[in-house]
């Protein structure tokens, strides 16, 4: 059973944060084109401003990692908050 709990567990997370990632990209291109009314500058283009790139991609990452944290742990509470016991396993890197 505990196998079955972690294959729905890790499908329902990934479809979760996928989803998650293309909503917050998609709001953070919007909300960068209207506050700078530029569309988000491309990392490999040369002629783009050094300032703006590197602005845009300390948005787009914490924006995306914001809401990919969210998504799974809205997932998690969501699918065992039922009187489950079940833990996903955590791995660790220790640094």
């Amino acid at each position: 059973m505990a196998i079955a709990e972690t294959l729905v567990y890790k499908a329902y997370t990934a479809l979760a944060t996928t989803v998650a990632t293309v909503v917050a990209h998609k709001a953070l291109t919007a909300g960068w084109q209207y506050v700078t009314g530029e569309e988000p500058p491309e990392p490999t283009d040369p002629d783009a401003n050094l300032t703006s790139a590197v602005l845009w991609a300390l948005a787009s990452a914490a924006g995306v990692a914001v809401a990919q944290v969210v998504a799974h742990r809205v997932g998690t509470r969501y699918l065992f908050t039922r009187g489950q016991k079940f833990k996903p396993h955590r791995i660790g890197v220790k640094v």
